[in-house]
């Protein structure tokens, strides 16, 4: 194993990759009695068109990354939500735009729960009249989420910023796609991209390095998987855009989001990622100059908020929120976005106050086990976990600011999106 060093934390962080090609990190944490592991594929909501393991190209149902996740633990017979709680386990699965992570945290039975976790991920089993019933289950799952405002100022943003991708299509799909999935199709998706050397499983909490690989590796040793093969997606990059959108839902006052859709080529740049993610808190945090502008005229209020999703093939950021007034709204956001970039050198003082407050968010990370195994990294961005992001924040400049502000902030690729009360025309 590689043994990453971390002193100034009391932090090793160990790393190996298996014969078959499944990446294990491991970070042992004394003093905790809980142990949390995830496991990760990349495979998510965007890979629907590919060349599958058997050189067929295939164009799958939209929400079939998600469907996936739901059926992994059915299987026959049991339940492995009902293996994991045999063990004193907690069980859960979320979906991305490009991932799917199964995940446990427990006290007690650590190696019985890992070896769960890998059997009911690398061993399908898909029953079609257990999926024909999931469909419904899942159907209800995506009307509820067409029906939340919220969600739908969200996913329609992301449309409206990415109309000719993948991703203007929520997570889940549609209940029309995901009733056209089959058991052919999820068994396709899950030798394609359900391969060793596309996971990732991390553990942190109360163990001893040594003996977590040793059952992972006699866990993977007992099975037989096919010879890994590169995974081939099939995605052009998004070129068009589509700017304002308005669409009435039963809501009280507007909700309006403001989209920057930025380059897919600078997804993997960390550097970038960490810049942009404090531009924006320089532009709209409480603490902000124009935050105080815009609360102290009714702009904006306390549902106000930003969010930047940085990914190997795309990246943008959602700066959202309630108001009475949708105009001035977009306007001031705009206008505050386009004059960033000549107004940083007077906020070289509320950087370095910005980059304090966000290493002291990282310290509080490392002593939660599931926020710190979700920042362990991977080998999308050269495995740069929270320690190593500390170090870099603490080197970022005004000048880096405005290098990759004025590369995600060009004005054409700035959308917007409104959701109107009925009373409104």
């Amino acid at each position: 194993m590689i043994k990453l060093k971390y002193p100034q934390y009391n932090e090793t962080v160990y790393k190996e990759q298996l014969e078959n090609g499944l990446t294990v990190v491991i970070e042992p944490k004394k003093g905790f009695q809980k142990t949390y592991a995830s496991l990760t594929i990349k495979y998510g909501s965007i890979d629907n068109t590919f060349i599958s393991y058997d050189n067929e190209k295939k164009e799958m149902p939209a929400g079939i990354a998600h469907f996936l996740e739901h059926k992994m633990f059915d299987k026959d017979g049991y339940d492995a939500m009902d293996v994991f709680s045999k063990y004193g386990a907690s069980s859960n699965a979320f979906t991305s735009f490009n991932r799917t992570s199964y995940l446990f945290s427990c006290t007690n039975y650590v190696n019985e729960n890992l070896n769960t976790l890998l059997d009911f991920v690398q061993i399908p089993y898909f029953n079609e009249k257990k999926v024909n019933k999931e469909k419904g289950i899942i159907a209800q799952e995506i009307k509820m989420y067409n029906n939340d405002p919220n969600a739908a100022l969200y996913f329609n943003t992301i449309q409206n910023m990415y109309p000719d991708s993948h991703l203007n299509v929520d997570i889940a799909g549609t209940v029309e796609s995901i009733n056209k999935i089959t058991t052919d199709d999820l068994y396709t998706a899950h030798k394609t991209f359900y391969q060793p050397a596309n996971m990732q499983l991390n553990v942190v909490g109360n163990v001893d390095p040594d003996e977590v690989i040793k059952i992972i590796k006699e866990n993977q040793d007992n099975k037989t998987f096919l010879p890994a093969k590169d995974i081939k997606r099939i995605q052009a990059p998004s070129k068009k855009i589509n700017d304002l959108n308005r669409r009435q839902m039963d809501v009280f006052n507007s909700k309006v989001a403001v989209g920057i859709k930025g380059d897919s080529a600078l997804g993997k740049n960390i550097k970038y990622e960490l810049s942009i993610s404090l531009l924006l808190e320089i532009l709209f945090s409480e603490d902000s100059d124009n935050y105080a502008y815009l609360y102290n005229h009714g702009i904006i209020d306390d549902s106000f908020g930003f969010d930047f999703d940085c990914n190997r093939n795309f990246n943008f950021s959602i700066i959202a929120g309630d108001t009475e007034y949708p105009k001035e709204f977009i306007n001031n956001i705009k206008d505050i976005l386009m004059n960033a970039i000549n107004n940083l050198d007077n906020y070289t003082d509320d950087l370095e106050l910005i980059k304090r407050e966000e290493i002291g968010q990282h310290i509080l990370i490392m002593n939660s086990i599931e926020a710190t195994a979700n920042n362990l990294g991977d080998s999308d961005n050269n495995f740069i976990n929270l320690y190593d992001e500390i170090r870099l924040i603490n080197d970022i400049t005004i000048n880096d600011l405005k290098e990759y502000g004025a590369k995600l902030l060009l004005g054409d690729n700035i959308i917007s999106n409104i959701i109107i009360p009925y009373s409104n025309k």
